[in-house]
């Protein structure tokens, strides 16, 4: 996308696709979803410079320009890799957004190296627990990856087209955002670019987490920032249901961590990313004002 830079950072022998926007202010990170890739941010990111934050955002392992190993993606592989991008692009305490399996990334990194952070933002993820809601078996057929490879793109894009198109206008810059998520071979046919091992193998470390006992245990200001949809739109049967519950758990637990809705589908960032971005640079203000206090 015109006015990011790309560069590649390794860890743990894999190389990370990382892309910098450039900008004043505060450090955000922007981690995206599963079987998604940087590209979901790029209505977002220059709106967070024009709002005077810098927004760096990396292809998570096995999705996009990154590597694809068959091994590591468990948390602990995972946030290794977020830190690794915060240390080689100078990042300092930033701000980090995570959108759905994202959001559940940024949670544990919170957690696990809140010295690395000055706070997060869950955005639709990271606070529903998968397990309470499936049983293993249940959770790897209903949330497996459709099977897709093979089609042609014109088919891959219509397919999306009907999917979202009562819900985001389509645009060409959207469509260039689609055709990031898939490769295309020289006679035009798509293939996903997680695999579908990889992608199980993060189901199966999200379904083992345990987002509650992590949120009662974080010390960064935390938002998180569940969608919700008067047209529908969830990414999987009772979700919204499930979400409105787990808020109501989510609100026992109090500072540093906080709950707001916004109005949208799951992929919010594509839907309103104005929006999005407004709430973001209001929470790394707030987020500021906080760390200079305690200074």
């Amino acid at each position: 996308m015109p006015g990011d830079r790309a560069k590649t950072v390794a860890n743990d022998r894999v190389r990370l696709h990382v892309r910098e926007w450039p900008g004043g202010g505060d450090d955000v990170l922007l981690l995206h979803g599963l079987a998604s890739s940087s590209h979901i941010w790029d209505l977002v990111a220059p709106r967070l410079v024009r709002l005077g934050l810098h927004p760096v955002a990396y292809d998570q392992r096995g999705h996009g320009r990154s590597s694809k190993p068959s091994s590591g993606y468990g948390f602990d592989r995972t946030t290794a890799d977020a830190a690794a991008v915060i240390r080689a692009t100078g990042l300092h305490r930033p701000i980090v957004v995570g959108h759905s399996w994202g959001a559940n990334v940024a949670l544990e990194l919170a957690v696990r190296r809140s010295r690395l952070v000055g706070g997060a933002v869950l955005l639709d993820g990271g606070f529903v627990t998968l397990r309470e809601r499936f049983d293993w078996t249940t959770a790897r057929r209903t949330l497996a990856p459709p099977e897709f490879g093979g089609i042609m793109v014109d088919a891959f894009l219509r397919r999306v087209h009907r999917n979202l198109g009562r819900t985001i206008p389509i645009t060409p810059e959207l469509d260039e955002i689609f055709r990031s998520l898939v490769r295309v071979d020289p006679n035009g046919r798509i293939w996903p670019r997680l695999s579908r091992a990889n992608h199980l193998r993060i189901l199966r470390a999200l379904w083992e987490q345990d987002t509650i006992g992590l949120l009662e245990h974080i010390r960064v200001p935390t938002l998180i920032l569940a969608a919700r949809s008067r047209s529908g739109g969830s990414a999987a049967p009772g979700f919204e249901r499930d979400k409105a519950i787990a808020a109501r758990r989510v609100r026992t637990i109090g500072p540093p961590v906080s709950l707001e809705w916004i109005e949208g589908i799951h992929d919010v960032p594509l839907q309103r990313p104005e929006a999005v971005a407004r709430r973001i640079t209001g929470f790394a203000e707030a987020a500021a004002r906080v760390r200079h206090r305690r200074s």
